[in-house]
Parts: C-alpha cells; sequence; structure tokens
C-alpha cells in the first residue's frame, strides 16, 4: 500500500513547507493545555451539533469546544464517535463563523470517504457532501490530501504522516479543524513496524510466550512515545493557529485497574489525555428497534456521552447526557433535548403525553419532536435546555462563604 501511494502524484490544499526549525522550547514555554479558559467567550466555541454534550463541556447549549484546543474522543466500535464529530463537521460547515475555515478529515480507517466507504455523506450529512460526485475534494469536508489523477483521498497511515500534515496546515496560515478518524489505525513508521514483526515471529517461532509478551508491550510503549512527542509538539501551533483537533480513539479494556483509573485505556498511554482540552467519552447504552410486518430490526442506538475531561470549566459530566444515533438519520438533538427536559421533570408527562408548557401544547413524544422541527423552534429548545442545565448547575452549587 505504502509503495503504490509513493508512485503517485500527491497534491495538498496547502503549498507551503513545514518548517525543520525546532520550536519545542517556546511550545513547552506556554500554557500547553489550550487557550485561557477565561478569554474563551460563547462566540469562541465549536457546537457539537448535540445541545447535552455543548452543555456538559461548556455549560452552554450552543457551542462545546474551544477553538485553539485538542478534543479527543475516546469509546468502543459503534459507539457514535464518528457519526458525532461528523455532526460536528456539518454544524461547522453551515456557522459562518467557519466559512474560512477547512473542515478536513483525515479518514485513516479508510471508511467514511473514498470508495466503499461506510457513509453516505450526500444523505446524512449533505452540508459536508462533495459537489462532483467523482471529485471527493469539491465540498467542504476534504482530506488532507489526494491523488492528482483520480481526486482519490490520501489519508495518513503512519503517525509520521499525520505529523507532517497538522504541521503543514498549522503552518498554512489559514484556520481549520481537523478531524483524525483513528489514532489507532496510525502504525509507527515502516522501519518500526517491520522491526515489531521480526521481532514477534522469532517469538512466536522460538514458543517463547514471555519473550512475545514483552515485544508486544514494548511495541506499544513506543508507539505511545512516538504519539506523545507528536502531540507535545503541534499543541501550542493549534492554539495559535486559532484551529482544533479531534482525534478519535478506540478503548479496549484495562486490566489490574487501579482506584480513580477509568475502565478503560487507549492507544498512545496518558499523553492524548495529557494534551486533551475536553475528553469527551463515547458509550453505547442499548440499540434502538422498530417493527414493521412483524419483522423487528434495530434502527440505530441510545449513545451516553461523558465528559471525562474539562478545562474549560473544570467539571466533568455525564448523567443526563444521552442522544439517540439513528442510521438513517443521525444524531438526533431534539428528540434527546425532549428526553431531558421531561427526565428532569421540566416538563411534566401522563398517559396523555408531554406537557410542553414553554410552547402551551401536549403531544406524545415523538409528535412532539415532529412539531417542534416543522415549527423551527429548535434554537429555543436548545435555549430552554440551557437555561434548565444552568438551574442544576446553580442548585448543586455549595455556596458557602469562600475561605479566601
Amino acid at each position: 500500500m505504502v509503495e503504490r501511494r509513493r508512485q503517485r502524484t500527491i497534491v495538498s490544499p496547502v503549498t507551503e513547507q513545514v518548517e525543520t526549525k525546532d520550536r519545542t522550547s517556546i511550545i513547552e514555554s506556554e500554557d500547553f493545555v489550550g487557550p485561557d479558559p477565561s478569554k474563551v467567550t460563547p462566540d469562541r466555541l465549536i457546537p457539537s451539533g448535540a445541545t447535552l454534550v455543548n452543555c456538559g463541556c461548556s455549560d452552554t447549549p450552543f457551542g462545546a469546544f474551544a477553538m485553539g484546543s485538542i478534543v479527543t474522543n475516546p469509546g468502543k466500535s459503534a459507539s457514535g464517535k464518528s457519526v458525532s464529530l461528523l455532526t460536528m463537521a456539518a454544524c461547522c460547515a453551515v456557522d459562518e463563523r467557519f466559512d474560512d475555515y477547512d473542515i478536513i478529515l483525515d479518514d485513516a480507517e479508510q471508511t467514511t470517504i473514498g470508495k466503499g466507504s461506510g457513509f453516505n455523506l450526500a444523505y446524512l450529512f449533505p452540508p459536508l457532501a462533495p459537489k462532483n460526485p467523482n471529485d471527493l475534494t469539491s465540498g467542504r469536508l476534504i482530506p488532507p490530501n489526494w491523488d492528482k489523477r483520480t481526486k482519490d483521498p490520501i489519508p495518513s497511515e503512519t503517525i509520521q504522516n499525520f505529523k507532517y500534515n497538522i504541521l503543514k496546515r498549522c503552518d498554512s496560515g489559514k484556520p481549520f479543524i481537523y478531524i483524525l478518524d483513528s489514532l489507532d489505525s496510525l502504525s509507527s513508521d515502516e522501519e518500526l513496524e517491520r522491526e515489531y514483526k521480526a521481532m514477534r515471529k522469532a517469538a512466536i517461532d522460538s514458543k517463547d510466550a514471555d519473550m512475545l509478551s514483552k515485544v508486544d508491550g514494548s511495541y506499544k510503549a513506543e508507539k505511545a512515545k512516538h504519539i506523545g512527542e507528536v502531540l507535545r509538539m503541534i499543541n501550542g501551533r493549534i492554539k495559535h493557529a486559532d484551529s482544533a483537533l479531534f482525534i478519535i480513539m478506540q478503548t479496549r479494556k484495562r486490566f489490574n485497574k487501579m482506584f480513580g483509573e477509568t475502565e478503560w485505556v487507549t492507544a498512545g498511554g496518558e499523553a492524548p489525555y495529557f494534551y486533551s482540552y475536553h475528553q469527551v467519552f463515547y458509550n453505547r447504552i442499548k440499540g434502538l428497534t422498530d417493527e414493521a410486518m412483524n419483522l423487528k430490526h434495530e434502527i440505530g442506538g441510545l449513545t451516553q456521552a461523558s465528559i471525562v475531561k474539562n478545562k474549560l470549566t473544570g467539571k466533568k459530566r455525564k448523567s443526563g447526557i444521552i442522544y439517540p444515533i439513528y442510521n438513517d438519520y443521525g444524531v438526533d438533538d431534539v428528540g434527546s433535548c425532549v428526553d431531558f427536559l421531561k427526565l428532569t421533570k421540566h416538563w411534566k408527562s401522563d398517559s396523555g403525553g408531554i406537557s410542553a408548557d414553554d410552547f402551551s401544547v401536549k403531544k406524545s413524544r415523538d409528535d412532539l419532536v415532529m412539531y417542534l422541527e416543522k415549527s423551527k423552534l429548535q434554537k429555543d429548545l436548545q435555549a430552554i435546555v440551557g437555561e434548565v442545565w444552568k438551574k442544576i448547575e446553580d442548585t448543586i452549587r455549595l455556596n458557602r462563604t469562600r475561605i479566601f
């Protein structure tokens, strides 16, 4: 795969070369966890596409993530990570604040854009879809590089590819929103990969289980070291480029869990968490099904987003941040807002339906969702959710006399 790609003419939307001088000392002397929280105003927030995630990240209903930051997004397979971030990207594509931004998907897993991809962008995310189906670089969502002749996307394959692509963007002078899907799909450089495979084969041939375990462990540690170095290098530049980097990561179960640790771990060791301004963990709670003509099929799932790290407000939030994701619709933000207002009893419900007193209507859950959408009341609904969220936050504050 790598050799084939080297023979192609690769075009990048940015022609400037990455500077060779080392700016590590400059970056390390600054606040390495993104922008000053006190200077992140609502107009400096990137919308997540899910009102409850916005509230959990920023205490405001219309934006979640700070410009100039790195956001990591761990979760199990099929937990809603990719759909959630594509929804975020689509929200940016229709927001005039981001008209001058490049929206980049580094599809390292090669499952989202290109031939045989798992998403129909034109159907699920029209603002991101290419204007010309034969030219995948003609829409708002573009790859980091592409083949000049075929226009096929060329995503990062190695950590070194990713490092070059993101640094090139930072030095371009044009702001961007960059999504890497996913960190786990990146290998370290080819020499390290070949050395690892040779050592692993030798351990298997010798039937030495202890040696095999050590080889695997050393490779993971070496990969984590590479990732840490890359994140350290790009963190300050993301901030100064007034851009944002979103990294999707797969999780696996943590063995020998210690007190205070999560139940899961990700590739890259502690570095992704350390350099995150926000870290949002996605978990699929259950599948959603529907039935027709005596056949029942799964049509989506419920995703819970946990705000594991929050440099903006300092709060970790999980309870109530739940939203449906449907296979043929995507993130159901309106439905999740209705469910939240019902859960908090801001809107009362009984066998006759949900009393949405703010809009003077009472309907069943699904009919209420349809009514709010057809009446174009989404923004009003978000504002109501924001008010209820603030009321909850105010209620749980200690409000005690300050010591200092």
